[in-house]
């Protein structure tokens, strides 16, 4: 019998961990929650979103105001170094579940950096940033399919991209490919809502739900690789 499109879409049979839809829409929740925290309560700072960083960094220096340079400049910098730390781990195959070691060191940045007064703000902002692009090169598809979790630009325009297409070829694939995007949209867009509702009661102790989230999805993604490797040593 043919599977519904939600069917397919959280369908895990033979699945490597890199394409698991369980990860990625907890990596997203995550994701949409520690941005509404580092937004609402450490200084206006996006964790993932170092294009918004980078935008009130030009605007600051256009502006003559050089004293958030330091502020704004700094998440995008460590966020270039977790893309080249994971990279380090992708490209040596040898790593056995390589995905796994960015991700437990994307909760400990994540956790280390709740615990950080607001008077250091400066640092845990960076080190958030860090740990995003950490999570940008370890998971990167869903089902074989490109897909971000840190930001929805991406995701919002192929959704409506697919959608356009579905609707003038009524292509099972675009269909699929539209609920899929969407999803990723809508679930990162909850985690914003999420966390701004929770900051006003916590403050940035919500950062721990983010490390939470992430922490899961590491343990999926170890389940799913020693399911991985016993079918590989059995063929």
């Amino acid at each position: 019998m043919k599977k519904t499109l939600i069917e397919k879409l959280i369908a895990e049979e033979n699945e490597p961990e890199e394409e698991s839809f369980r990860v990625a829409f907890l990596l997203s929740l995550s994701i949409g929650i520690l941005n509404a925290c580092t937004w609402m309560s450490r200084g206006h700072v996006f964790a993932s979103s170092q294009s918004g960083n980078l935008l009130y960094l030009g605007l600051d220096i256009a502006q003559g105001e050089f004293s958030n340079v330091i502020k704004y400049l700094f998440p995008p910098l460590m966020f270039g170094a977790g893309i080249v730390i994971a990279e380090h781990f992708k490209d040596h195959p040898h790593y056995l579940s390589w995905r796994r070691i960015p991700m437990i060191i994307e909760f400990t940045m994540i956790t280390v950096a709740t615990f950080m007064p607001d008077s250091w703000n400066d640092l845990a902002n960076p080190i958030f940033g860090l740990a995003c692009g950490l999570q940008a090169i370890a998971f990167r598809h869903i089902h074989n399919i490109p897909i971000a979790t840190l930001a929805i630009n991406g995701s919002y325009q192929n959704a409506l991209e697919y959608l356009t297409r579905y609707l003038n070829i009524r292509d099972h694939e675009d269909a699929f490919r539209t609920v899929l995007y969407s999803s990723i949209v809508f679930t990162y867009l909850g985690g914003i809502i999420l966390g701004g509702l929770l900051v006003p009661y916590i403050g940035h102790f919500v950062s721990l739900i983010s490390a939470a989230l992430i922490a899961v999805s590491s343990l999926i993604v170890k389940k799913n690789a020693k399911q991985k490797h016993a079918i590989e040593d059995h063929s």
